[in-house]
């Protein structure tokens, strides 16, 4: 049997240690990182550090070729960041197909990741805020109006004045299909003609895409994190 090895997320406040041992993982808690390396029982040496305060600018390759750390991805033009539990999803995304070329969307609670992967590297991505808008504006991440979404993609310069509107009339539908429309109408580059893979999030990407005819595949999110883990000890040489 493979030795076990771990990858470390220190995220949220809280510290996990994700074991992996005979092709099963284990999520372990503890209050520090270094308690986790002193009393894990895992070598340093078969360890993976997820720290996004380690930043490197794409494009990078979606994961390390070796052991040590993972780190974020920090981009200056369009300003954006990529945690590196964000990589660890965007592998999993990838599935058994590393050299896959496309966009992987990865909608999280505050920000929807716009991935552009490509010979196994991370290219370019953005950030759209709309799960922190749709939150403060009370609109919750279910259904979308289809033609708010096509009238703010159509119009995108009234947005603020058609959010109120919504926002007046209590239409959370509304809301969510003027934020879907501005962050597709601004992120077109990425999904137009693309193959597109979205990770399994809050918000219904893959209904508002459909209504502009660009298909996309989900990946149910825990699947992508397990892919990711296992292409994760793989990169590193902890597993075959």
């Amino acid at each position: 049997m493979t030795d076990p090895w771990g990858a470390l997320l220190a995220e949220g406040g809280r510290v996990t240690l994700y074991v992996a041992q005979g092709g099963a993982f284990e999520a372990r808690d503890f209050a520090t990182i270094g308690e986790a390396q002193d009393r894990s029982g895992i070598p340093q040496s078969r360890m993976m550090v997820l720290n996004d305060s380690q930043r490197a600018a794409p494009p990078v390759p979606t994961l390390p070729d070796g052991p040590g750390l993972l780190g974020a991805v920090q981009q200056g033009t369009p300003a954006a960041l990529l945690p590196a539990a964000a990589r660890i999803l965007v592998a999993g995304a990838l599935g058994e197909q590393p050299d896959w070329d496309g966009i992987v969307i990865l909608p999280e609670a505050d920000v929807t990741h716009w991935v552009h992967v490509s010979a196994r590297e991370i290219i370019s991505f953005q950030g759209a805020a709309t799960g922190r808008l749709a939150a403060a504006l009370g609109a919750g991440t279910g259904q979308f109006d289809e033609a708010a979404l096509g009238d703010t993609m159509s119009r995108p310069e009234r947005l603020a004045a058609q959010l109120n509107a919504a926002a007046l009339l209590g239409d959370e539908a509304a809301l969510m299909g003027h934020l879907l429309g501005a962050e597709l109408a601004a992120m077109k580059a990425y999904w137009l003609g693309q193959e597109l893979r979205i990770v399994g999030g809050p918000a219904p990407y893959a209904a508002a895409l459909a209504s502009q005819g660009a298909e996309a595949t989900e990946v149910p999110r825990g699947m992508a994190w397990r892919a990711g883990l296992v292409a994760l000890g793989a990169a590193a040489g902890f597993s075959s």
